[in-house]
């Protein structure tokens, strides 16, 4: 089973972005069977309708689009968490992701971060982090490291794994990992080398493809993996390419 890690679908698509229809046809045109889908940007308040529209999508597309919800606490302490609510008994989310960066508040924030993530634990569902190098400050590996000391059973993707811009966290974001199992690494917008070097010292259990659609084209994401992937043996690419992210969330055929 092949699953892209890393797709962003807008309710009303505007510019680059787009819905849940053409992240399917796109997998479709690459031989991927299954997405991750969250939220594109998170800006505005469009993120309610977002949910909702990756909500309904999952419903339309059963076993191809995992649904994980957002959330944008800048938008209102109160709001974002009628939202998660929703996320969490009405919506069906597999998981929720957290964009420090994006929308300007540390993902460790006790007000702004912490509260949820913890009702994302006790409701047993899997956490996406953005760890990128657009912003050290508010999504480095070091918050993410406190997050897990503070919820030490919860699964987290750290989405980029310290990439997305330069100079890049991934060999921090490698470290940190070896501490801490319950991190899951998207090699989305990665070096390919520092990937190369996590699938070293972690193993290709820890390391899960991802496009980062729409951002990158996932025809040439899902190309560039067959190169970088191409010497593991094929249990362990199957692994990457899938099964990772399949066994983390429980999904048939994992």
């Amino acid at each position: 089973m092949y699953i892209d890690a890393d797709c962003h679908v807008a309710a009303d698509p505007q510019g680059i972005a787009v819905d849940a229809d053409t992240v399917v046809q796109r997998l479709d045109s690459v031989g991927v069977d299954r997405a991750v889908c969250w939220p594109m940007l998170t800006y505005t308040r469009q993120i309610a309708a977002d949910n909702a529209a990756i909500s309904e999508a999952a419903r339309r597309y059963p076993g191809r689009i995992i649904p994980f919800g957002g959330i944008n606490p800048r938008l209102g302490i109160a709001e974002s968490h009628d939202e998660l609510t929703r996320c969490l008994e009405e919506y069906g989310m597999r998981g929720i992701k957290l964009n420090g960066a994006r929308d300007e508040y540390y993902i460790d924030d006790p007000e702004l971060g912490l509260p949820f993530i913890r009702r994302i634990a006790e409701a047993g569902l899997v956490l996406a982090l953005h760890c990128g190098a657009n912003d050290f400050e508010r999504t480095h590996p070091f918050r993410i490291a406190a997050i897990s000391d503070a919820f030490p059973e919860l699964q987290i993707l750290v989405v980029h794994m310290g990439g997305a811009a330069a100079p890049h966290l991934h060999d921090a974001v490698i470290a940190y990992a070896r501490r801490y199992p319950t991190w899951h690494l998207i090699d989305s917008e990665a070096d390919y080398r520092k990937v190369l070097s996590a699938l070293e010292l972690l193993g290709p259990e820890r390391i899960c493809y991802g496009s980062d659609t729409p951002f990158c084209p996932m025809r040439y994401e899902w190309g560039i993996r067959q190169v970088v992937y191409q010497d593991l043996e094929p249990h362990a690419r199957e692994q990457v390419l899938g099964g990772n992210i399949a066994r983390l969330l429980g999904l048939d055929g994992s």
